[in-house]
């Protein structure tokens, strides 16, 4: 018998070890394929690497190559402590720590290749309808098929890679003190979590304090950067870890001296809880984590959409805005004043004229009551030593202090309207004043044309093209368009939606993998366990309770902890984020209830039939 034909057969013999890992592994595999079909597509050949979409595809395909490296990572360091008997076989036989080493790194480069091969198989076929559903969502004129060689070249030598890099190093923690461990394993006892309620009060307490000043924007933050935002999320990885760990510790305590403990099969739930508190604290943790980034990154995804429109109306108020600056030639302004006139004239709009004189130093305008009445469609009146200050960047409220303006300082402001009244950025303040003052004020006059559609967003090919016709020309004209704007926003949310919801599904089926690979690990422990208590008198009846007990402990406590983080987000960021987020994270929640109750069934059914078979 050769050595690699002990590999094949060490693998088919504990083949549901393995399906999980393979799985996952060639789901992770896809993604980063059908990533890398699109970002080598015909279509994109002349698209700019630096470019919104370019930049997103690259951080996505990163992201997807590095949660498989730690996935991979994680898998192959379970199967070290896991498979127990086999390696103890082989131990015991005579193999050396070598021939040890090499029997599990060939396993894992056997799985890997198999992966990877799978995965190119199956992308090649769903390919068509990968590239269709991202022509819909990115709005692509042409993302027909092609045969992707760029991406199976980078695919299989990149994963490759991965394989061979993580399955030599993570075989390199066999050694022979875990070898004696591993032939003693039947006899260890899983160690117990030890109580550290101090250090859970002081972590939580850290924890709270950073958000705090998260909130309310310290100059503590500012000063120290990057390294602020890494203390914070590490503070609450260990928070969130200290209370699954010494919340499950506690809870069961308190488990056991209610009158609840010695009712049915409670006692035998505890035990088993008891007996793999901290391997089963560890498995809730890992779920938690990649559930609460699931929930969080899908609720901000499609809560986005909600606010383009109303972002695009406040930094653009106007469908299209056409300023001409003082030096612009009045011939030329007239000429494209009439050919936006013919352009628009197929569609419902209204037109405004306004002007506005420009302290260009300090950029701030001035405009006229009857023209900011003509803007507002109402009547605001003015004292003669009165004005309005109004927003002219999103960004910034209204200059109020006019004390050494030569013309405002012995004026009085009457209201502060912090809307933005033009192009954003364009002024930073707009004084509304009398007319009669308007006149005196010895500043250059920009002429603005404004130009209102109704139903605008339903204008984006028009918009497009009156863009395309009208550049901005520095000292000549200022073109802008809300409908330019939305259309521009709304292709970088199809873009982060659709790359943030594959990794979503990754996220996703990793959890749900790590727990399908958890239990498969530790089913020939559970079976010999349940064999012995069944011959005591445990009925099929008990056996199925105690089991969907601890399965759903384990799928929605997490689901419970990762939600719950989600909504004291939300609730923390109460006045910074609208209604319609608070309903999309409502109704996603509910989604991934559903598919979570659904996994449930299915796992359970599916492990109490292996629990039981021969």
């Amino acid at each position: 018998m050769s050595f690699n034909h002990i590999v094949v057969q060490n693998i088919l013999r504990d083949k549901w070890t393995y399906v999980s890992y393979f799985l996952s592994s060639m789901f992770s595999i896809i993604i980063f394929f059908l990533f890398t079909v699109i970002a080598f597509h015909p279509s994109l050949n002349s698209l700019d690497p630096s470019s919104t979409l370019g930049i997103s595809l690259l951080l996505a395909s990163m992201l997807v190559y590095l949660f498989s490296f730690l996935f991979i990572a994680y898998s192959i360091m379970a199967f070290l402590k896991k498979k127990t008997k086999t390696l103890g076989i082989f131990m015991i036989t005579g193999a050396s720590m070598k021939q040890i080493r090499t029997l599990v790194f060939r396993e894992n480069i056997l799985i890997g290749v198999m992966a990877i091969i799978s995965a190119i198989i199956f992308g090649l076929v769903i390919t068509p309808l990968f590239l269709l559903g991202a022509k819909v969502v990115l709005k692509a004129e042409t993302f027909g098929m092609y045969m992707p060689m760029k991406a199976i070249a980078l695919t299989v030598g990149l994963f490759l890679l991965l394989f061979v890099v993580i399955s030599r190093i993570m075989t390199r923690f066999i050694n022979k003190e875990a070898s004696i461990q591993l032939l003693k394993s039947d006899a260890v006892i899983e160690k117990s979590i030890k109580p550290h309620y101090l250090l859970l009060f002081v972590s939580f307490i850290i924890s709270t304090t950073l958000a705090y000043l998260l909130k309310i924007d310290h100059e503590l933050i500012n000063s120290f950067g990057i390294l602020y935002y890494l203390a914070f999320f590490a503070s609450i990885l260990f928070t969130v870890y200290l209370i699954i760990s010494q919340g499950m510790r506690i809870l069961l305590k308190a488990f056991e001296r209610s009158s609840a403990y010695l009712k049915q099969t409670n006692m035998l739930l505890a035990s088993n809880l008891n007996a793999k508190m901290k391997s089963h604290a560890n498995m809730l943790f890992l779920i938690t984590l990649l559930l609460s980034g699931v929930f969080l990154s899908t609720s901000i995804l499609f809560s986005s959409y909600y606010s383009v429109e109303k972002d695009s109306e406040a930094n653009y108020p106007y469908s299209f805005q056409y300023i001409a600056p003082p030096k612009a030639d009045p011939s030329k302004v007239e000429a494209d004043i009439e050919n936006l006139d013919k352009q628009l004239s197929t569609v419902d709009a209204q037109k405004y004229f306004i002007g506005f004189k420009s302290n260009e130093e300090r950029r701030f305008g001035y405009m006229s009551m009857s023209d900011y009445n003509l803007l507002h469609n109402e009547k605001v009146s003015l004292g003669a030593n009165e004005f309005i200050a109004v927003a002219g960047d999103r960004k910034m409220l209204p200059t109020t202090n006019v004390s050494d303006d030569k013309y405002l300082k012995d004026f009085k402001l009457v209201s502060v309207n912090d809307k933005n009244l033009l192009t954003t950025g364009f002024q930073q303040t707009y004084f509304i004043v009398p007319d009669d003052v308007y006149n005196k004020i010895e500043y250059p006059v920009y002429k603005a044309y404004l130009f209102e559609l109704d139903n605008w967003t339903a204008h984006t090919e028009l918009a497009k093209k009156i863009m395309d016709d009208f550049p901005n020309v520095y000292e000549k004209r200022y073109v802008t368009s809300k409908i330019d704007l939305y259309n521009t926003e709304m292709f970088v949310k199809s873009v982060l939606f659709f790359i943030g919801s594959m990794l979503s599904l990754i996220f996703l089926s990793a959890a749900m993998s790590l727990l399908y690979f958890y239990l498969q690990t530790t089913l020939l422990q559970e079976k010999e366990k349940y064999l012995g208590i069944r011959k005591l008198g445990l009925s099929k009846k008990e056996l199925y309770t105690v089991v969907s007990k601890e399965l759903a402990i384990l799928i929605f406590v997490p689901f419970a902890i990762a939600i719950t983080m989600l909504f004291a987000t939300l609730f923390a960021m109460r006045t910074m984020v609208s209604a319609a987020f608070l309903q999309v994270s409502m109704m996603s929640s509910l989604c991934f209830f559903a598919l979570f109750l659904v996994s449930y069934l299915f796992i359970r059914k599916s492990y109490f039939k292996r629990l039981l078979s021969n």
